[in-house]
């Protein structure tokens, strides 16, 4: 482990990197929220997946390899769970190439350990705020 960026550490960087989520990261309703705050993130990251805007996507893949092992296991579990866990990216394709490969690894277990996960949006999110 590096330096156990905090928090309040990792939003800072994220929305200095990415300033059009700030607003949303922000939100008074998300403030403080790690998960959804992180959730944010992954809701960029996926629209740039959807639109096949491969720099954004590579921009936001190496934002977290960069940081998910200088992060606080809370951050870091944030991380796999509310974004890699979330991502949904297609088997074989260019994006999935574009995983660093310590998170490509990470993707492959999370999904591979829990298919359904994406069934039941409602079940999920409840299941990630207990």
């Amino acid at each position: 482990m590096g330096s156990n960026i905090s928090e309040k550490g990792f939003i800072d960087m994220l929305v200095k990197r990415f300033p059009e989520i700030k607003e949303e990261v922000f939100d008074e309703d998300y403030e403080g929220l790690l998960t959804l705050q992180v959730g944010c993130f992954k809701r960029f990251t996926q629209e740039a997946i959807n639109n096949n805007d491969f720099q954004r996507v590579s921009a936001s893949f190496e934002f977290v390899n960069e940081l998910i092992d200088q992060v606080t296991a809370k951050v870091e579990n944030a991380l796999y769970i509310s974004y890699l866990g979330h991502l949904t990216i297609s088997k074989g394709s260019k994006v999935e190439k574009m995983l660093p490969g310590k998170l490509k690894e990470a993707y492959g277990d999370i999904h591979k350990h829990n298919p359904s996960k994406s069934q039941n949006s409602k079940l999920n999110k409840f299941l990630e705020d207990l």
